[in-house]
């Protein structure tokens, strides 16, 4: 100890010496458990592969819109008398919706059934001279074999028998004319009382009660919007368009299933009604409509909808997550396991169905498929697997 006092630099050296030491088996022991962690496997989730039915699916976005939309006009002048509905109001079919005032069109129906009567007053009229002058001419012509009467007599009353015929069949013919006028009148009176022409809900009015009404306007002018709108939704239809590669594959018949946003956890089906046999040039896309009954009138128009058209099935196709899949530029792969390793596989995929995909080329369908933890792992990586759930295609 007396020496050390003495040198107090050989003591200093002493201490460091001993705190090297420790430090190093402080570090050896840490280390140690540092490699213990690192050795850990890395836990996975997998699901094997499904082999089932695959409906193959077109998915399209659109607009509902009705089955029938007519703009309500008037084919006669006049102000608006009186409105039997409103916005809202379901009408049915021949329902009046609207007066137009008809005081001059009751009295332009009275006035031709008054000249129709004079008309035929005349007729009645002349049939009785037509007569007349029938028995004139037979009168003569017995007369002259008795030569009691010479043949200018006879000629005479058959000039005037003819002339009484041509009378009557003017006349006749005013009556005709009377018939067509009247007619007009009572039409033009029937059409100031507007009539639904079928069965559906007013979406808009936009005139009110006192309003000019002319039958000028043209119900194709964008300028003019009608006195109200019905629209018929007891069918709804959707108008979606085909991209030029899949043309071939939609037929008329096929069936369609519709999710609105109104309505996010049901399915509406429908099926494909009509296929416009001709291409946008501007879009190289090709109109198709797809009808929906619409029954309890849930669906209206204007609504935005997701539309998905089944236009064939893959029979036993091998489906996996789509999660599962991650793609490299142009390839495709994932990862299996093998012998407690992660291994990338290059795949081939094919349709979509909800969350499921179509493996087409790659695997087996005997594989672990990792869908849980795929990006903390490697070609080669050790893991550890923890089956997941089933989860059904269509979820």
């Amino acid at each position: 100890m007396t020496r050390l006092v003495q040198h107090p630099f050989l003591a200093l050296g002493i201490v460091i010496f001993i705190a090297i030491t420790v430090l190093v088996a402080f570090r050896l022991s840490t280390g140690a458990k540092t490699d213990t962690k690192r050795a850990r496997l890395i836990t996975v989730g997998v699901v094997s592969p499904l082999r089932q039915d695959l409906d193959i699916r077109l998915a399209y976005t659109a607009d509902i819109s009705p089955n029938q939309i007519v703009n309500i006009f008037s084919r006669v002048d006049g102000h608006i008398e009186k409105l039997h509905v409103d916005k809202g109001d379901f009408v049915m079919a021949n329902q009046l919706l609207v007066e137009i005032d008809h005081t001059d069109y009751r009295h332009a129906v009275n006035q031709a059934k008054a000249n129709l009567s004079a008309a035929k007053a005349k007729v009645a009229q002349q049939d009785a001279v037509v007569r007349n002058a029938q028995l004139t001419f037979d009168r003569m012509q017995a007369l002259i074999k008795e030569q009691f009467v010479s043949q200018q007599d006879l000629d005479n009353a058959q000039v005037n028998l003819d002339a009484a015929e041509a009378a009557k069949v003017s006349l006749q013919a005013q009556v005709n004319q009377m018939n067509v006028a009247l007619a007009q009148a009572e039409r033009n009176l029937a059409y100031s009382y507007i009539r639904a022409p079928f069965s559906g809900y007013i979406a808009e009015r936009n005139l009110d009660t006192g309003a000019y009404v002319s039958s000028a306007t043209a119900s194709t002018s964008t300028m003019s919007r009608g006195i109200m709108s019905l629209h018929d939704i007891h069918t709804v239809r959707v108008l979606i368009e085909v991209v030029e590669r899949d043309i071939p594959l939609v037929k008329i018949g096929q069936k369609a299933e519709l999710r609105a946003e109104a309505y996010p956890d049901q399915v509406f089906e429908g099926a494909v009604t009509r296929i416009v046999q001709a291409l946008n040039r501007a879009t190289r896309t090709m109109t198709v409509e797809v009808d929906l009954s619409n029954r309890d009138r849930r669906l209206k128009g204007g609504m935005f909808a997701r539309v998905e058209v089944m236009v064939g099935t893959h029979r036993q196709a091998l489906q996996i997550p789509i999660d599962a899949v991650s793609r490299l530029e142009d390839t495709q792969y994932l990862y299996v396991v093998r012998e407690g390793k992660a291994q990338r596989v290059h795949v081939e995929i094919g349709a979509h169905s909800g969350h499921h995909v179509e493996i087409t080329k790659g695997l087996t369908g005997d594989e672990q498929i990792i869908v849980a933890g795929k990006d903390l792992v490697h070609d080669g990586t050790p893991v550890q697997i923890e089956p997941l759930p089933a989860v059904n295609r269509e979820t």
